[in-house]
């Protein structure tokens, strides 16, 4: 469904994968259209992943129309302008090796986001191939990775805020031991963005929260935000945002939490979607 015409949009906040972009990761041309079009109005974009700052496309974190960048699925807000979090709901380092102690005998990717960077153990580099996952999704986690040939605890001391763990598993004994961590250890929760992976973050930390705080930061109404999204790690943001908008290639959950549906990621959903407000 195209939304109608919508009052004084300030902000368009967008998950990446699977919705700003293609499944093949890039822009579509409609989309990189669309942030002249947000400049020209003087709206604001802001991405909302679980990746990091330096994850985010090199043509929307350079183009005017994006300031700010939600990251790590909530866990921080990033300020391209003054290079810095602005916001930041972590993982305790002390979690960190808790989970890590419970969780590293078994075949399980134990991967921290920290710094702007996401930390692995080369130890563990094998599991990638292991994994449940699309060819090119694998080579795209193994490109983004900062590789270590020490343990993450022992690497924890030179980290600043760690404000996710991306836990791919191999088997569902993987799966079972996170889901208990997680429960036993409290203070945490975590989405399921694959058949193979668990993204874990503090209770508090979600894209709903982040785009709260960011509205609330730059004097936005609700009703001014636009949010699309296509995955469960979406569906705070979609119930926050006035109006909220899934993909038709999104989930259940996801549709389920939005106002909207848009098009597909890989027709240009996003700008199809917007035409109809702008």
């Amino acid at each position: 469904m195209v939304g109608s015409a919508s009052p004084a949009i300030k902000a368009v906040f967008v998950d990446l994968d699977d919705t700003f972009l293609a499944p093949d990761k890039s822009i579509p041309e409609a989309n990189l259209a669309l942030m002249d079009q947000l400049v020209e109005r003087g709206i604001e974009l802001v991405p909302c992943s679980g990746r990091h700052a330096l994850g985010v496309p090199k043509e929307m974190r350079e183009h005017s129309s994006v300031h700010y960048v939600i990251t790590s699925n909530g866990g921080a807000i990033h300020s391209l302008d003054e290079d810095r979090d602005v916001f930041v709901c972590d993982i305790s380092h002390e979690m960190v090796e808790a989970m890590y102690e419970r969780l590293s005998p078994l075949p399980i990717i134990f991967d921290a986001f920290a710094n702007d960077h996401a930390y692995s153990e080369q130890a563990r580099k094998h599991l990638f191939d292991q994994i449940d996952v699309p060819e090119g999704l694998r080579a795209y986690l193994k490109a983004g990775r900062t590789f270590v040939d020490t343990t993450i605890p022992e690497l924890l001391p030179s980290l600043g805020p760690v404000t996710k763990l991306s836990l791919f598993f191999v088997g569902s004994a993987g799966a079972d031991a996170i889901d208990k961590a997680v429960h036993e250890l409290g203070g945490m929760h975590y989405v399921q963005t694959s058949a193979s992976n668990y993204e874990v973050m503090n209770e508090h930390a979600t894209k709903g929260a982040a785009l709260t705080w960011l509205a609330q930061h730059m004097g936005w109404e609700i009703s001014q935000v636009v949010a699309f999204g296509d995955n469960n790690n979406d569906v705070t943001m979609l119930e926050a945002a006035g109006d909220g908008v899934a993909m038709q290639n999104g989930t259940e959950s996801a549709k389920v939490a939005a106002n909207h549906i848009a098009p597909p990621a890989k027709d240009g959903g996003v700008a199809q979607y917007m035409q109809a407000l702008l």
